[in-house]
């Protein structure tokens, strides 16, 4: 019994000291290995052993980072006059809604419109083109000129067409005798006027008809009114 216990305890001694030799061989062998040489793990994964050192190692590349697209916001229209007749008004003339900024105006004529054509008439029940000039400068500039179609003419200084502007009178030839027609200038060669055909209503210079028989402008200036306005006809 002794003998075996002594047996047993000389293997273990002798174990011992094979593991001991084993990991000294393995860590001189790491001690010893030459420097940039690569340490092999499982499946043949290495890796550099001097890559932690290397200080020249490249940064990765960062992204080009590119300017984002400049955005224009353009501000929502803001209509300062929102008369229901100035939209109205605008798409019948073609015109930007905000240069209509003479609502009374276009009040006035929605009153009027379609007032039939009677010569000598002023009144909605009829009206010619002279009282109807005269009746809109009176209610909407308070500006009096005469009754007739001429003698408004001979009240006004010239007009060049490039210089016409709300409120200026338009005349027209359109019997072959000097002035017989008058209408109201608005925008953009647009006038209102009592016409023959459709009664009060807006028409252009542009026409064929009226391009042909217009007969100038005029400005009404105050001064040139003496006071002897005539109403008759």
């Amino acid at each position: 019994m002794r003998y075996l216990i002594l047996l047993l305890g000389i293997s273990a001694f002798i174990t011992s000291c094979s593991s001991t030799r084993s990991a000294s061989r393995s860590g001189g062998n790491a001690k010893n290995q030459p420097a940039g040489a690569k340490s092999k793990f499982l499946d043949n994964i290495s890796i550099n052993g001097s890559a932690a050192g290397n200080n020249d190692e490249k940064l990765p590349a960062m992204p080009e980072v590119r300017s984002a697209p400049k955005i224009f916001f353009i501000p929502a229209f803001n209509i300062e006059y929102g008369e229901p007749l100035q939209f109205k008004y605008a798409i019948k003339m073609n015109v930007e809604v905000e240069r209509l900024a003479n609502a009374e105006l276009y009040k006035f004529i929605e009153s009027w419109w379609a007032t039939p054509y009677r010569m000598g008439g002023s009144t909605k029940k009829g009206v010619d083109c002279s009282a109807f000039t005269q009746t809109l400068l009176s209610a909407i500039y308070n500006i009096q000129v005469p009754r007739t179609a001429n003698e408004q003419k001979q009240h006004c200084i010239p007009v060049d067409p490039e210089q016409l502007k709300e409120g200026d009178l338009v005349f027209f030839n359109t019997k072959g005798r000097g002035i017989s027609h008058v209408g109201i200038y608005l925008h953009d060669n647009k006038f209102v006027h009592a016409a023959t055909s459709s009664g009060v209503m807006i028409s252009s210079l542009n026409e064929n008809y009226w391009s042909k028989k217009y007969a100038g402008a005029g400005r009404v200036v105050e001064e040139k009114i003496t006071g002897n306005v005539s109403f008759g006809r």
